[in-house]
């Protein structure tokens, strides 16, 4: 059964990343009335909200290169993986949902942590699984340790909210664990969100992958090479 239940929890994940942005944020953007509703300022998050959703075209460019030897490089932005949206005892609830619609717009499977706010948690997936978006995409750590997820949940990225100090204590623990390297997406400022309208934070949760195709191959067959670049 647990077998199972991983096999289509990772179909969902690669569906989901396989959508593309444009797609995904109808999904977001439905969902975000709902979110903005259980924040803490109804206005102000859905004018977050829309600003990170407006981006989606965005996310999905593919960038054409021209190669050296006539083959032809497509540049484009693909999830990073799996990523942690944490809430700490000081975040915002705004910034907190907007981290969370951040990752799952660029694709991403994403586990929530907010220790504090249990139902504030759970409300958010009801509202975004109601909007079309996979339900093996999301899930709840609240019950378990920090420590223990950064070690084996192979994360690539954590969003997480809260202030310099307690960020500071997160990126410390991240620091000590082993494995793959993970992202630190911050947020400190926790009236007006301003990191996240800065530019390329939606990238943070993306990486860079580039497609070459080899035109000048013997025989005329192009060859197909796809390389992760961050």
């Amino acid at each position: 059964m647990t077998k199972v239940f991983k096999q289509n929890q990772a179909q969902q994940c690669q569906a989901w990343a396989q959508l593309g942005a444009v797609h995904r944020s109808i999904h977001l953007a439905e969902a975000s009335v709902k979110l903005a509703a259980i924040s803490s300022n109804t206005e102000q998050a859905q004018r977050l909200f829309n600003y990170l959703l407006a981006q989606a075209e965005r996310l999905d460019q593919i960038i054409n290169l021209e190669g050296a030897t006539g083959e032809s490089n497509q540049l484009y932005l693909a999830p990073r993986g799996k990523a942690m949206i944490l809430g700490t005892q000081s975040a915002n609830r705004i910034a907190f949902l907007g981290q969370l619609i951040a990752a799952l717009l660029a694709g991403n499977e994403v586990f929530i942590r907010f220790p504090s706010q249990q139902q504030l948690c759970e409300d958010a997936m009801a509202a975004l699984n109601q909007s079309g978006v996979y339900a093996g995409v999301m899930s709840i750590t609240n019950d378990s340790e920090l420590t223990t997820l950064l070690n084996i949940s192979r994360l690539a990225v954590i969003g997480a909210v809260g202030t310099t100090q307690e960020l500071m204590s997160i990126g410390k623990d991240m620091a000590e664990t082993d494995g793959i390297l993970t992202q630190l997406v911050a947020v400190t400022d926790l009236e007006g969100c301003s990191e996240m309208f800065q530019p390329g934070y939606l990238e943070r949760y993306c990486t860079e992958r580039v497609k070459t195709v080899n035109t000048t191959a013997i025989g005329g067959n192009a060859s197909l090479i796809e390389l992760g670049m961050g």
